[in-house]
């Protein structure tokens, strides 16, 4: 699958899931813990963790995040919102 193509499997459900998974993995959280609607700061989600999970996002949809959009959107709903909103404005 060139990138193209991995590209447009991109949804707001992959990349919430993505979101997801790199909480649980930094916070010990249980996946049924963190939800799309979980506000981020309430399972540990600092400063720290933000720019971790900016660079995983950077990494893996090939954009660059500022570490400051995990606090301007309060839970992996609204952050894949901006991502995805991220990368359609590179595909332009």
């Amino acid at each position: 699958m060139d990138e193209h193509e991995y590209m447009d499997t991109v949804n707001k459900t992959t990349v919430v899931s993505f979101i997801i998974d790199k909480v649980n993995e930094l916070t010990k959280y249980k996946y049924d813990d963190v939800r799309g609607d979980t506000h981020l700061a309430s399972v540990g989600i600092d400063s720290l963790f933000a720019v971790l999970i900016c660079g995983f996002i950077e990494d893996k949809y090939g954009i660059e995040v500022e570490p400051v959009l995990m606090f301007e959107y309060k839970n992996a709903n609204e952050v894949a919102d901006a991502v995805l909103r991220m990368i359609e404005e590179q595909r332009e």
